[in-house]
Formats: C-alpha cells, sequence, structure tokens
C-alpha cells in the first residue's frame, strides 16, 4: 500500500502529534508499506535518509515555537500524481491538512485526517479569548472536507463530536510507543520523581511545582523535568521561590528517555488538557506508576497504572508520598502500569490504521 503521510512539521524536537505521525510512518514502512512524507522545509537529515520526504514551502508559526506552516506547490501536484498514493493522511487540521484535503479531491484519493489537538491548546497560543471554538470549527470544517477522521482517545472524540458531520466514518486510535520503552529493565521504588513535557502554560506545571513544594517539606526526594519551552525561566524561579529541590534537565532524545524512566521511581504530570499523553504510556511501559489530574485523557490512559487525583494540592501531595514511601503499593502500581501500557504498542497502533485504510479502499 502508499501512503502520503501531510503534516506541517516533521522534526524530532516537536510534540506528540509529531512524533505520531513520525511513529506511524516508520511502522508503516518497517511492514512494507511505501510512504511518502510531505511537510515543511525544516526536516532533519536523519530522517531524509530515513524516510520519502518533500518539502513545501513553509513560514513560522510566531506563538508557538520551532512550529511551521506549509504552502500549497504546483510542485506537490506532479509529485503525487507519479507517487500514485492509495491513501493520503494528514496530521492536525492545519495548513498541511487543508493542502492534503485539495490534493485528494484532485487526485481522487481517499483521505484520512488525524487530529491532536486539544481545542485550548489554540487559546494558549494564539486566540487567548476563544475558549477553544476555533479550533472545533476548524476540526469540524476539515471533517467534512475528509473521508474519515481519526482520534487519538475517547475524551478528545467527545470534545470535538458535536462538530462532526453524522455520516463521518470515526474512529479512536490511540497512539503507539516505540518498543524499547517495553524493553527497559524497568523502573525500581525509591525517591525519584520525574516529569518530562514541553514547559508551556498548558502543562500546569506552576500547580505540580507547588504540589512537589509540599511533599518536600516532609520527605527527601529528588524531582527532575525534562523538556523545554517558553515557561522554563518562570519555573526555574517558582522553583527556588518554593525552595523546590528539582533539576531541569533541558530536552533529552526520546530514545534515551527510558534511561531516565528506568532510573526513576513515580511519573507525574499535572497537565489538564491532554488529547493522549505519549509520556504517560511511555512511563507505564518503562513500570513507572503514574499520578495526574482527573482531566484531558488522562484518566483514559493511565487508568489503574497509577493516581488519577482532583487538582488539589494536597491530593497530589498525598499520591506522590504514598507512592514514594510505600514499597508494596508501588510495586502493584508498577505492575499495573506495566500491564496498562501494553494496549499502547506500536503494532497495535498500525495495524488499526492499515484496518481503516482498507476499510475506505473497499
Amino acid at each position: 500500500m502508499k501512503i502520503a503521510i501531510f503534516t506541517d512539521n516533521f522534526r524530532l524536537d516537536m510534540g506528540g502529534g509529531t512524533k505520531v505521525a513520525h511513529d506511524l510512518a516508520l511502522g508503516l514502512k518497517s511492514l512494507g508499506h511505501d510512504v511518502l512524507i510531505v511537510t515543511g522545509k525544516s526536516v532533519e537529515s536523519s530522517l531524509k535518509r530515513k524516510f520519502k520526504v518533500f518539502s513545501l514551502p513553509s513560514f513560522k508559526y510566531p506563538f508557538y515555537d520551532k512550529a511551521e506552516f506549509v504552502l500549497p506547490s504546483l510542485e506537490l501536484i506532479k509529485k503525487i500524481e507519479k507517487f500514485n498514493p492509495d491513501v493520503i493522511h494528514y496530521h492536525e487540521p492545519f495548513t498541511a491538512g487543508m493542502v492534503a484535503v485539495m490534493v485528494g479531491k484532485y487526485v481522487k484519493k481517499p483521505v484520512v485526517g488525524t487530529i491532536h489537538v486539544d481545542p485550548m491548546h489554540i487559546s494558549y497560543h494564539s486566540v487567548k479569548f476563544d475558549n477553544g471554538k476555533i479550533a472545533k470549527l476548524l476540526v469540524g470544517f476539515m471533517a467534512r472536507q475528509s473521508d474519515a477522521m481519526v482520534f487519538v482517545s475517547n475524551y478528545q472524540l467527545e470534545t470535538y463530536k458535536s462538530f462532526l458531520p453524522d455520516n463521518l466514518s470515526v474512529k479512536v486510535i490511540y497512539p503507539g510507543i516505540p518498543d524499547y520503552f517495553f524493553k527497559s529493565k524497568g523502573a525500581s521504588f525509591g525517591r525519584k520523581v520525574i516529569t518530562v513535557t514541553r514547559l508551556a502554560p498548558e502543562k500546569n506545571l506552576e500547580f505540580g511545582l507547588r504540589a512537589v513544594s509540599e511533599v518536600q517539606k516532609k520527605l527527601d526526594f529528588e524531582y527532575l523535568i525534562v523538556g523545554e519551552g517558553p515557561e522554563r525561566k518562570k519555573l526555574e524561579e517558582l522553583a527556588e521561590n518554593l525552595n523546590v529541590r528539582v533539576s531541569f534537565l533541558g530536552k533529552v532524545k526520546r530514545e534515551k528517555l527510558v534511561e531516565l524512566y528506568s532510573s526513576s521511581s513515580v511519573f507525574f504530570l499535572p497537565s489538564k488538557y491532554e488529547t493522549f499523553g505519549l509520556v504517560f504510556a511511555e512511563a507505564m511501559a518503562c513500570g513507572l506508576p503514574v499520578v495526574c489530574l482527573n482531566s484531558g485523557s488522562a484518566p483514559e490512559v493511565v487508568g489503574e497504572g497509577g493516581f488519577v487525583c482532583s487538582e488539589n494540592v494536597t491530593s497530589v501531595a498525598a499520591s506522590l508520598k504514598a507512592l514514594l514511601t510505600s514499597r508494596e503499593l508501588w510495586k502493584n502500581r508498577s505492575a499495573l502500569a506495566r500491564k496498562r501500557a501494553e494496549r499502547f504498542r506500536l503494532e497495535n497502533f498500525v495495524k488499526e490504521h492499515l484496518n481503516l485504510y482498507g476499510e475506505l479502499l473497499s
């Protein structure tokens, strides 16, 4: 099968949506399918060696660091006609998605769209007063132009459901994570908490630092924050003011996260607007119990693999303390975390996409 994947950004330093597009392309290619990536200009040479990549003209998005939006090109039509894909699959409803829809109609091929973004992300990074309405309208418009839509969690589907046409083929397909997370030596009981995320307002890390501060007043443990973003300086200053003992490690390559997860004992992310949260699944695959909030997709992904808390410092602090002090509780939740992570294997994720493509082609 030939699949053309359209995404505004195809770089290893981008967020979860880009990682999902990369993992899908890698999984399809490993099974012998022919994949063409249509994306912006900033693609690492390592990815160009790994995949067939066609780069469109693109421009920087000023409200989200390093993000790009693509522009259409007449050369693209020639490239797509020559590649002759069976399916065109875009990720996110932005300009790459719009170009994919136009090209799909021109070459008369089925078009699938995967939506990763939460409506509130656009509110955080552009129109701060719209309360997510712009994203919902945009996804609804793109849905009416597509043959099928994929959402990465039931939470996300429910968020957009009222904006989708009734006759649209809609699937929830959980992202898959690479096998190397499952092959790790596994975490062990101890006193090290880790957070892996983009340091941005929607990740709710100010609240997270206040919860960690409460626990550290009574219990000595190491806290690591992995990731970069516009909030780093602000968070470092808050941590100092709260006397939180924390190490900001910056950006770490995904393959290297396995070692950090495996050397930690608890994963903590207080984000309220995750559409899936790849880091939850990655951490659980390494045997880390998770502490998260009862918001967004976190309860759906984490389940019994940790503690799902209300956004209350006392509640979150109690959950962190319990996992850091009770070996038996930790062992129980660690085992449940690894078991739950099995549903997020990459092979399941790729298989479900191939089933969807098959349905469209039949």
